[in-house]
């Protein structure tokens, strides 16, 4: 029989009610004026043990007699809802689709393979055009895939100086660049940008530590020659190290130069203590500025296109060459060796 409790409160005798006359829980929900999962509950509660759907017209007509007799709704309900009425069948649900562990038997049709476009009329303005188009893409997607390709046999070297070097961090970032060669689209003429200043700051950073004399290549003047020569009072490549970064002092300001010497030399990074976004691109704007005067001086640049990019001309400095460098390595080791001999 139906699981009753005594001592039912109105809405639990009111819900009751309702449901075996045959209303769905949320017509019981809309009259009560509970919510569906309080009446479902209720509900549940109530009939526990012998479900609605278990009881026949004549089973649930009977016990409607038998909770009017005990009414503790004060008289509230109408006495319509004291009438059982068939409940109708509910619809029967699709059956699931079988599965076999996870993945399921039944998998979605795969996408159609695209059709090759027709041949574009050449001779028409808007076939040519297309013709033109497709070539252009084309031309893309093997400059992408290049890309990939050289990433890939790489093994991520490219990577590996982004917490080194502030010149290697600079070109793996692209802020080399110029805003027009950021794009795949423009394929750029001859050298990039960022190759032709990432060449520049190896260059300038090769004439620094020319410049040097450290103590593992200092000269020993006194030491007896076994046949390897005599020994050198200043090389040549010394000599002209100190000539070119002389030139390239000469044809920028003393702050880009001292900028650029920090970040290919010293591995500064001038742009990190700098919040403002405004402030970073006139930086780099400057260290990009700095190395093309370098890569001018070094034939890597034309003078032209320097002044397009810049908007003033540059005046090359002059410089020792090989032989003049060779000559003043020889004068001063001339120079130490009678100096030396003289004070013995």
């Amino acid at each position: 029989m139906i699981n009753e409790k005594p001592d039912k409160g109105i809405i639990t005798f009111c819900v009751s009610v309702l449901w075996i006359h045959g209303a769905s829980i949320g017509t019981i929900a809309l009259l009560s004026g509970r919510t569906p999962g309080s009446v479902r509950g209720i509900v549940h509660r109530a009939f526990s043990t012998t479900p609605r759907e278990g009881m026949t017209l004549a089973q649930r007509q009977q016990k409607l007699d038998e909770m009017r007799a005990s009414r503790k709704d004060d008289n509230r309900l109408p006495d319509k809802y004291f009438t059982a009425l068939p409940i109708p069948a509910a619809k029967a649900r699709p059956p699931a689709p079988k599965s076999k562990g996870p993945i399921p038997l039944y998998m979605k049709p795969k996408a159609p393979v695209p059709q090759p476009l027709p041949e574009p009329d050449l001779r028409t303005r808007a076939g040519r055009k297309e013709a033109q188009r497709r070539k252009k893409e084309a031309a893309r997607k093997d400059r992408l895939e290049e890309a990939k390709r050289a990433e890939r046999e790489q093994g991520g070297a490219q990577n590996r100086g982004m917490n080194g070097s502030a010149l290697e961090y600079l070109y793996t970032l692209r802020i080399l660049d110029d805003p027009g060669d950021r794009t795949v689209e423009r394929a750029p003429q001859g050298i990039s940008s960022r190759e032709r200043r990432k060449e520049a700051g190896r260059i300038l950073r090769e004439y620094i530590d020319g410049c040097r004399v450290g103590a593992v290549s200092s000269v020993d003047f006194e030491r007896e020659v076994a046949g390897g020569g005599a020994g050198i009072g200043i090389a040549a490549w010394r000599v002209q190290c100190i000539s070119a970064i002389g030139a390239i002092r000469k044809m920028m300001p003393d702050r880009d130069y001292l900028l650029i010497e920090g970040i290919v030399d010293r591995d500064e990074c001038p742009w990190e203590p700098i919040k403002s976004v405004t402030a970073k691109r006139f930086l780099y704007e400057a260290i990009r500025r700095s190395l093309d005067v370098v890569a001018a001086s070094e034939s890597l640049m034309a003078l032209d296109a320097f002044e397009t990019r810049w908007g003033f001309s540059l005046v090359l400095a002059d410089t020792i060459d090989r032989d003049d460098a060779l000559s003043i390595s020889r004068q001063a080791r001339s120079l130490f060796t009678t100096a030396q001999r003289g004070n013995r």
